[in-house]
């Protein structure tokens, strides 16, 4: 699976959402159900941390090889994300690492010029 696509979101509450409409117009063509429901899942959690911890836009890219997803979501925050020992029933928030850990094969933070990345590898059958 070649792919290499691109969204840029404003870093608010609607983010999340828009970045999902966009996992599954980009990925239903190319992948089973399952995969591309597993792509939203992540890139809602990443998305979200992004706009709730950073605050700022954010760029989201899904790349695509050889049974793998690449989805990375960039933002203007140096402020690593970190790992909650729990779950905030008050926040509701606490899981997205923790789901990556789980979904992907691997992932992991970069830091970057004008903030940092988040990354994980997704395995894909398609």
């Amino acid at each position: 699976m070649e792919l290499d696509a691109r969204l840029t979101l404003a870093g608010d509450l609607r983010s999340p959402q828009e970045a999902r409409r966009f996992v599954a117009r980009t990925l239903t063509p190319l992948l089973g159900r399952e995969d591309v429901e597993t792509a939203m899942l992540v890139t809602s959690e990443l998305v979200t941390n992004a706009s709730l911890h950073a605050g700022t836009r954010c760029e989201l890219t899904l790349r695509g090889g050889p049974n793998t997803l690449h989805i990375t979501v960039s933002d203007t925050s140096a402020l690593p994300p970190v790992k909650r020992t729990g779950y905030s029933d008050e926040l509701a928030t606490g899981r997205g690492l923790r789901l990556l850990e789980v979904l992907s094969r691997k992932w992991g933070v970069e830091q970057t010029a004008t903030g940092k990345t988040v990354w994980c590898d997704l395995p894909v059958r398609g």
